[in-house]
């Protein structure tokens, strides 16, 4: 979808175009029209002095050429006079050996209009019909300038003019890219901020930075935050809680399997079992409850340090072993793009069903793989059979009864991986013995 940014920057541009090109057009058409009333007029003074110069005498016209103007005595000056009579015509000297193609007008008749001149020149021509009331001689008389510099002229400052518009135009639309630009920071702050809330970086928006338009939504935003932490917090107490209340029934219970050695012993092994069953996972619920306990609800995992903790916490769970877990993960891989306590359950249950079967090892490695974010888990346990590796994710299906567990971790990490559209994929590691577990984001 196009950005807001992009759309008003087409909008107001098209604007600022569509309004140049109708005042260029609007200014052209303006300048067109007073140039040629400019003309008009020139030629109604220059036929109203060709009248004064012209005399009837002896049942005939004359022109007195020493009452026009010079511009008439050079030859093709570009002003011009004939006077046609039913008989003959009297021209400028301007006009040489040309002739004006002239309609007889009646009297008091005027006409005017363009054709081509001398030098094939395009003229304007101002016709007026005359009439001798003694003699009833008619004679029409017209005027003509050349329009060739004129037009010139026009060209000029009509071109000046379009110049002019086109650098404000550019001006324009220039300065609406920079407006945009600079109006549109406070939202790339606001991009920038949601990433370091994202990073855990920070715990809300500071209202203060942010301009007054965009300011309810950060404050919708902050509550939102609030609530969330509020409800993490809630839930992290509740289960701190519900771990420790176990505690309790759970000593007197293991008093009472002690006390039952003594009669039956097979008994007293098997609630055993059950029982440090249910110790490893409160131990494991606590720590989990103690590495998400301070998070932000935005954040996303942090890259080593959070699967590094779960490291750290799972050696103590599992202390009788002794397990190396080594990591392969770039310094230019910061964060996993998932919730970081949706993260700590998925990396932590499958990290926790590592160490149930690692002998010694255990290798997580983080790299991007065709424009994809892959996580792999491998480890050097004793495997699982091909046909098997398809049930690994059945909730309550264990493949081995012997190692305590209720068969639900790989199940979770299957739900958590459709949630966020992870590609999960159970294989044997080419490398070690084991199981190799591949995450792709």
């Amino acid at each position: 979808m196009i950005s807001i940014r992009t759309k008003l920057s087409l909008w107001l541009t098209g604007l600022v175009v569509i309004s140049t090109a109708v005042g260029i057009i609007f200014f052209e058409s303006m300048l067109r029209q007073a140039f040629h009333d400019s003309i008009i007029a020139r030629l109604q003074e220059d036929l109203q002095q060709v009248l004064l110069a012209t005399h009837l005498e002896d049942s005939t016209f004359s022109i007195d050429e020493s009452q026009l103007s010079s511009f008439y005595r050079p030859v093709y000056s570009g002003r011009y006079y004939q006077l046609d009579l039913p008989e003959q015509e009297l021209r400028s000297r301007s006009l040489w050996d040309q002739r004006l193609e002239v309609v007889d007008l009646e009297k008091g008749e005027t006409r005017a209009w363009q054709t081509k001149g001398p030098q094939n020149h395009d003229i304007q021509l101002l016709s007026i019909g005359l009439r001798s009331d003694t003699s009833g001689l008619n004679a029409t008389l017209t005027v003509a300038q050349d329009l060739s510099i004129g037009r010139k002229v026009f060209s000029e400052v009509y071109g000046t003019k379009l110049i002019v518009n086109l650098a404000m135009l550019l001006a324009m639309i220039t300065g609406i890219f920079l407006v945009l630009r600079q109006s549109f920071k406070p939202v790339h702050q606001m991009k920038d901020t949601l990433a370091k809330l994202r990073e855990g970086e920070i715990s809300s928006f500071d209202l203060n930075s942010i301009p007054l338009e965009l300011q309810p939504l950060a404050k919708n935003y902050n509550e939102l935050l609030a609530y969330s932490s509020k409800q993490i917090e809630r839930s992290r107490n509740n289960l701190g809680n519900l771990s420790h209340g176990l505690k309790t029934p759970l000593a007197v219970m293991q008093q009472q399997v002690e006390a039952l050695y003594l009669k039956e012993p097979e008994s007293a092994e098997a609630l055993q079992k059950q029982l440090n069953l249910v110790h490893k996972m409160i131990e494991r619920k606590l720590a989990a409850a103690r590495i998400t306990g301070d998070m932000l609800p935005a954040a996303q995992m942090q890259l080593p340090k959070d699967i590094e903790d779960l490291a750290q916490t799972l050696d103590k769970v599992h202390r009788t072993k002794s397990i190396h877990c080594r990591f392969d993960i770039p310094s230019a891989i910061t964060r996993l793009p998932m919730h970081r306590e949706d993260g700590m359950e998925l990396l932590g249950n499958l990290l926790d069903n590592a160490y149930k079967w690692a002998s010694s090892e255990i290798r997580v490695c983080i790299s991007n793989h065709e424009q994809q974010l892959k996580l792999t888990i491998e480890d050097d346990g004793p495997g699982v059979e091909t046909e098997q590796l398809a049930q690994l994710t059945h909730r309550g299906k264990r493949l081995d009864e012997a190692t305590m567990g209720h068969g639900l971790g790989l199940s979770i990490v299957k739900d958590i991986a459709e949630q966020y559209k992870i590609e999960l994929k159970f294989e044997h590691s080419q490398s070690l013995p084991g199981l190799k577990v591949t995450l792709l984001f």
